[in-house]
């Protein structure tokens, strides 16, 4: 009997110092899982952009006409102005890449007024303008959590004016030209639905034919006196943007311990 008493009360003290020991281990906890939210640049946009544009309007006589020697004459200056309007566009994302179609339409002051012919220094002087343009653009870039780097390419379209005059009277023309135009841009986002950018782009918007047609006095009616030219107007534009997003789309969760 006392055999079982004395076994009894050493298992009691065995167990009673080994709850004594747990109770002095201090316990870690174990760390939560940290949710980290992928920006996802899915969703329609429409913002606003302004920059400066600059280019090149080339001419190119057919004939000899008033306002030149020879045909074949040439003869080329640049431009530059202010470009401000807006875009709108919509994104779709899948994995790091995104895709996307914009359309933009742009006030243009991108012109040079009165430079002096070379073909006639002492009476002739050229002008060309730019109005307005437009573009819609295919999209491509690769994202990088806030960060998108994209290029882009399609259809220009915008206002060409020219016009040379001398002492007596001018030529001139304005027509709405179809082109083309590419360009790179970098894009942050600020939150879900706010982004600043950057964008550099090209426009090539080909070659207006002005002829006799267009030829007139400077007080008004036929002049009498004619040419026949092509006037090829290129450009440049940089460009600082931001854009709203309307919506996004489901951000890519991911689990770090």
């Amino acid at each position: 009997m006392k055999r079982i008493v004395l076994a009894a009360t050493a298992s009691l003290v065995l167990a009673s110092a080994a709850h004594s020991a747990d109770l002095g281990v201090q316990r870690v906890a174990v760390p939560a899982a940290i949710i980290a939210q992928s920006y996802d640049w899915t969703g329609f946009y429409i913002g606003a952009h302004a920059g400066y544009g600059w280019g090149r309007s080339s001419y190119g006589f057919n004939t000899n006409g008033h306002y030149n020697h020879l045909p074949g004459d040439r003869f080329s200056h640049s431009t530059g102005g202010f470009v401000g309007g807006g875009q709108l566009g919509y994104n779709w994302q899948s994995g790091n890449f995104v895709f996307g179609l914009e359309g933009s339409l742009t006030w243009s002051d991108v012109r040079r007024a009165n430079v002096i012919s070379p073909f006639f220094p002492t009476s002739d002087t050229f002008t060309s303008s730019v109005g307005w343009f437009g573009t819609v653009t295919p999209r491509i870039g690769f994202a990088a959590s806030n960060w998108l780097l994209y290029a882009k390419g399609g259809l220009a379209f915008g206002q060409v004016r020219t016009r040379i005059q001398d002492t007596n009277d001018f030529t001139a023309a304005s027509s709405t030209r179809l082109g083309w135009t590419v360009g790179l841009g970098a894009e942050y986002a600020i939150n879900q639905n706010w982004s600043v950018g950057l964008e550099a782009n090209y426009y090539d918007f080909g070659s207006l034919r002005v002829n006799q047609e267009s030829s007139l006095l400077v007080g008004g009616g036929p002049a009498g006196v004619f040419s026949d030219h092509n006037v090829k107007t290129t450009m440049w534009s940089a460009l600082a943007r931001v854009n709203y997003r309307f919506s996004t789309g489901g951000g890519a969760v991911s689990a770090r311990y």
